[in-house]
């Protein structure tokens, strides 16, 4: 069973771990995650966006705290990066339509960051090491002579709030009866580097492509699960007039993509279940809210 803790709730649980929340609850909490990610039947993983996030914390202290709480209960495990899984998926979708596609095999959970980033390993580290080397990656190592990651740049993350907080108004320049394909064409351009790649792998031609005609192009991005659900929370932001954008959507919407798709439970703040449930959506995982319920769940399987 795969759980994924969104950013704030490993915040949740890190302060359980150091006693800034000494509660009952924090206590059973903490209890429950120690026995599943010890019980070799959970993982607890870590994705690119954990490490991004973390390193943007400008207290050292602070994060190390975090970093050590996540990686005492992810134990180096992490998901798979996003640009593996949208190949994966393109391929997926796109081998309904040519038979010629093989689609390649990936693995949702591996360890360290060279997984979590669809990066190369890291070369000449010795293997009695490598793990301590992995670990500080998140946190530093003293003994290494490696400070903990800091990163300070927001373009990706202010450039995607801006697109959500000019969505209505953009929306507005374009008539009515092709609102849906306006979201559909938005969703395909995202991934449009990918598309490229995939089809000139397989040698299929674009003109072959264009072809499909505008259903089946359309059922494409359906048939990839985390293009769904972001078409799903474009959705929600569009009925909503008065939604906010906030600088954390880049991160929430990226990871809670792939974790919605391939997790089993996903524990995320309410802003973001309630976006992902809303018109009956249904998700791969279930989302909760509360740490305490993801465990209630485990008992109960």
């Amino acid at each position: 069973m795969i759980i994924y803790l969104d950013q704030n709730k490993w915040i949740e649980l890190a302060r359980m771990a150091y006693g800034k929340d000494n509660s009952a609850r924090a206590k059973r909490v903490l209890r429950d995650f120690e026995f599943a990610s010890n019980s070799g039947h959970v993982e607890i993983p870590l994705s690119s966006f954990h490490y991004v996030e973390t390193s943007r914390i400008s207290n050292v202290d602070r994060k190390v705290r975090l970093g050590t709480v996540m990686w005492r209960f992810s134990k180096g495990v992490t998901i798979i990066g996003y640009s593996a899984v949208v190949r994966h998926e393109l391929e997926s979708a796109l081998a309904k339509h040519f038979s010629q596609i093989t689609v390649s095999n990936i693995s949702i959970l591996g360890r360290g960051h060279a997984h979590a980033f669809c990066a190369p390993p890291l070369k000449g580290v010795l293997a009695h090491i490598e793990e301590e080397v992995e670990r500080s990656l998140l946190i530093g190592n003293e003994v290494l002579g490696i400070k903990p990651p800091a990163s300070h740049s927001s373009e990706y993350r202010e450039n995607f709030r801006e697109h959500l907080a000019t969505l209505h108004s953009r929306q507005k320049e374009v008539p009515k009866e092709l609102h849906e394909n306006w979201l559909y064409a938005m969703s395909t351009i995202d991934i449009l580097k990918p598309i490229n790649d995939t089809i000139l792998k397989h040698g299929i031609p674009k003109e072959a492509l264009n072809e499909l005609g505008e259903q089946k192009l359309k059922e494409i991005i359906e048939d990839m699960p985390t293009r769904s659900v972001d078409l799903h929370l474009h959705k929600q932001v569009l009925r909503n007039p008065s939604y906010r954008a906030r600088t954390t959507d880049l991160e929430d919407w990226g990871s809670l993509a792939i974790a919605s798709s391939y997790c089993d439970v996903v524990v995320c703040e309410k802003h973001m279940a309630d976006m992902l449930k809303r018109d009956g959506f249904r998700t791969y995982a279930r989302v909760e809210v509360n740490l305490e319920n993801t465990f209630t769940l485990l008992r109960g399987a």
